[in-house]
């Protein structure tokens, strides 16, 4: 959802700094400010589309299957709503268009016409239909992890500190989370409960969020790589990796986000 090797005699010395820094780090103030972050980010991010490239495969024992889906992905905060939703328009299977090239996502949420978010809904289920295995890969989101930050969903889950990862920068801080309350936010077609954990990236000074890792308790699993990106000035989903299980064999998914850009509420209807 990185392997990295130097001098053991080093790598011995920066562990057990790092260790010593992380049962001394607060992690009730690094959550803070990650939360802190994650709500201006909603704000901010909320009226973008992007262009996905998401490979799926099968892996292990039976007949091998891939595909490979290009598509409109759409993050959008509603006005009825205090968080953003995520919506995935196909317009390419294995490099042959299904539809018209057309925003025709974002249109909808130009002034947000009225039963928006209903027609938003049909749109990324007709797409369902090109996933291998499992239609409604609703995991496979790269935002799915950080909405775990939000004030309303904080209170759901454990937090500790694992340790300072000095590769990703001087002050990032891996926080595991576990979820403790049930119903869980997650679960399955029949409601079961389905319970998340995994690992954040924060920078501890400014609560930025540089990579997710999220892991349910059916084994599924999705983590997220950030970057900024200097035309919104912001940081953006930029690689994706997931797995997903049906009947015993592993759905692998790769994805890649580029060309982001805003969708203003504007009269003229012009996408910049």
């Amino acid at each position: 959802m990185k392997t990295f090797q130097s001098c053991l005699i080093l790598g011995l010395v920066a562990a057990g700094a790092t260790l010593s820094a992380a049962s001394q780090a607060p992690v009730a103030a690094i959550l803070d400010k990650a939360t802190d972050y994650v709500c201006g980010y909603i704000r901010e991010f909320s009226t973008v589309v992007a262009e996905e490239h998401y490979a799926q495969g099968t892996l292990g024992a039976g007949k091998s299957e891939h595909v490979e889906l290009t598509s409109d992905f759409l993050f959008v905060r509603p006005l009825a709503l205090e968080s953003w939703l995520t919506f995935r328009d196909v317009y390419s299977v294995n490099g042959k268009p299904v539809r018209d090239r057309e925003e025709r996502l974002a249109r909808l949420f130009v002034n947000e016409q009225p039963g928006a978010l209903d027609r938003a809904t049909e749109i990324a289920q007709e797409g369902f239909r090109y996933n291998i295995g499992l239609k409604e890969r609703t995991v496979a989101n790269p935002l799915i992890a950080l909405a775990f930050l939000q004030p309303g969903y904080r209170d759901r889950f454990d937090f500790r500190l694992d340790r300072l990862d000095v590769v990703r920068g001087a002050d990032v801080w891996i926080v595991k989370f576990k979820e403790k309350a049930r119903p869980t936010i997650l679960g399955t077609l029949d409601d079961r409960n389905v319970a998340s954990m995994g690992r954040f990236w924060i920078d501890g000074a400014s609560g930025r969020i540089l990579q997710t890792e999220l892991e349910t308790s059916t084994g599924d699993k999705v983590m997220t790589i950030f970057a900024h990106d200097e035309r919104l000035e912001l940081d953006v989903p930029v690689e994706m990796r997931d797995i997903a299980w049906l009947n015993g064999v592993a759905i692998t998914g790769s994805a890649s986000y580029a060309n982001f850009r805003r969708f203003g509420v504007a009269t003229h209807e012009q996408f910049r």
